[in-house]
């Protein structure tokens, strides 16, 4: 017979999330009167178009500003997946081909293209935007609203130590932020520039990111049509792939019946981690990669809210023992919840196996779970105990207390990776690193103050405040020049790792992404009222072809 649990902290009432149910019962999407198959069929032959029109632009130079427009533009719009090999020969084109320097917005963009495909070109490209001493930017650049956006979202590519490029943010950001307040611009031009102001390109969740540029797009005068209808009924096509996935993770997680099992401490979020995995990848050919995601994620969120908001410290020392020995006996015998934990997570990291994924992805991610248990402890322990460590020492266990390196292995497993992709992630490279410090900085930034009521856990904004004297406001604001420091990081790793290929790299980046998209002004999971509006745009509303 179980013994009775000793007291436990009391956590404030969850908000719940709206979206299981709906998915659950939701009718296909009433977006067209066409037929699907007339709409693949038409999308299919704008593929072709939109191919030949990039062949095209690689084969004649005297044309490669107006492929470059193009190629940002299929990216921005999520259609790039269709291109990979024609967009590839046209960026070894670019690399060779120069760009008038009185075009400072194609200077930029050539710049931004090129690093964004992982080609490492100098930042001294972008000089022309100076005086001659190259002090001051030049007089016409001021009021350029192209080339003050081509040049804003470039600098957003830097490296570490590319100060140059930080004073390019700072001096596009001003001039931007004061023509938007005006009355000067018309309405689609301010859109576009608070678009970008919100969030630079560089960080958008690309899914998402192709949905609201396709209201952007529509309203360019040089935009292309049939790139633009690619885009709408390509876009319409997906969402109703991501709409059966969706189904099908909502109706495993019905069946998980895990309220029962663990109690009203778990925040119940299916439809949310599936969001999470569409942020790291939606094209169809990593489907199966998408739905492995959902499902971990889901299991890891268990797997923290059992560290945060219901083990005792003695419950939760013995659990870590079982996960180090890989035990579900061992977390049985502690209590029902621990043991559902651990043999679900168990149970579904077998089933990748049994499905055909990498035995050894599979172990790797074993691994780092138990990283992460480790780690957690350690947030136990300082919380029981009552301490606020230094702010290194803090993020150097809460970085991996995220999960998002187990997060990164899985994708990589997801994705068919090569033995060698799990040696180097069983290192905790530098670029996970990176990626999961955003997530740590923006979860203790964005929820601070939720985390004290629900966990009373200290977080890097408390270990900030303790170790320099300061106010909530600027500890927040000195943590979140460490996340500009991070994405510089992250932009570096990128250009110049080699050991493994960019399509990994991509998934850790795309981490790095959701962050910036559910965590920027509260914890979107948590507060999942806060991610309603951007699963609607991805997952119901539908674009208009």
């Amino acid at each position: 017979m179980e013994q009775q649990k000793p007291e436990r902290r009391v956590i404030g009432q969850l908000e719940d999330s709206k979206w299981t149910r709906y998915f659950l019962d939701a009718v296909q999407l009433p977006c067209s009167g066409q037929s699907q198959k007339m709409i693949k069929d038409r999308r299919d032959e704008l593929v072709q178009k939109v191919c030949c029109m990039i062949k095209r632009y690689t084969s004649s130079k005297k044309d490669i500003s107006k492929g470059m427009r193009a190629v940002d533009a299929i990216e921005h719009l999520g259609v790039g997946y269709h291109f990979e090999e024609e967009v590839n020969k046209f960026m070894d084109v670019l690399i060779f081909t120069s760009i008038d320097e009185n075009d400072l917005a194609g200077v930029a963009l050539r710049f931004r293209l090129l690093r964004q495909h992982q080609y490492d070109i100098p930042c001294e490209v972008l000089k022309s935007f100076k005086d001659e001493k190259g002090e001051h930017f030049k007089d016409d650049v001021q009021s350029d609203i192209g080339t003050l956006l081509s040049l804003y979202e470039a600098a957003h590519l830097a490296k570490c130590g590319e100060e140059s490029l930080t004073d390019s943010i700072r001096f596009t950001t001003s001039c931007l932020s004061s023509l938007s307040g005006g009355n000067q611009l018309p309405d689609h031009l301010i859109n576009r520039v608070r678009h970008a102001l919100a969030t630079p390109s560089q960080r958008r969740m690309k899914r998402l990111e192709a949905k609201l540029y396709i209201s952007i797009y529509e309203k360019d005068d040089e935009g292309d049509q049939d790139i633009l209808e690619l885009a709408k009924l390509d876009f319409h096509i997906l969402q109703l792939m991501h709409r059966d996935e969706i189904k099908s993770i909502s109706l495993w997680y019905k069946d998980l019946n895990s309220g029962s099992a663990l109690g009203e401490y778990i925040r119940e979020r299916p439809v949310e981690c599936y969001f999470w995995a569409l942020g790291v990848f939606y094209e169809p050919k990593y489907a199966k990669a998408r739905m492995m995601f959902a499902k971990l994620i889901k299991m890891f969120s268990f797997f923290d809210d059992t560290f945060d908001s219901y083990g005792t410290l003695e419950e939760l020392r013995q659990f870590n023992q079982a996960v180090q020995r890989w035990d579900e006996e061992d977390a049985r015998r502690i209590g029902k919840c621990y043991g559902y934990v651990m043999s679900n997570i168990s149970s579904i990291l077998n089933q990748f196996v049994e499905d055909g994924a990498s035995a050894i992805g599979i172990a790797c991610t074993k691994e780092i779970i138990k990283h992460v248990s480790r780690c957690m402890l350690q947030e136990v322990l300082w919380r029981e105990e009552e301490q606020v460590p230094p702010v290194q020492d803090h993020l150097r266990i809460t970085a991996i207390s995220t999960f998002y390196w187990a997060l990164a292995s899985i994708s990589f497993t997801g994705m068919d990776a090569g033995d060698d992709v799990f040696t180097w992630a069983t290192s905790f490279p530098k670029i996970i690193e990176n990626a999961a410090m955003v997530s740590r900085l923006m979860d203790d930034i964005s929820g601070h103050e939720c985390e004290k009521e629900r966990s009373n856990v200290a977080t890097a904004v408390d270990c900030y405040i303790k170790e320099h004297g300061v106010t909530v406001d600027q500890a927040k604001e000195a943590l979140g020049r460490l996340v500009e420091e991070q994405w510089r990081s992250i932009n570096e790793e990128f250009l110049t790792n080699t050991t493994v290929p960019v399509e990994v790299l991509t998934r850790v980046v795309n981490l790095a992404r959701v962050m910036d998209c559910m965590y920027k002004k509260l914890d979107g999971y948590t507060h999942s009222s806060e991610t309603a509006d951007p699963i609607d745009k991805l997952l119901n509303s539908c674009v208009n072809h």
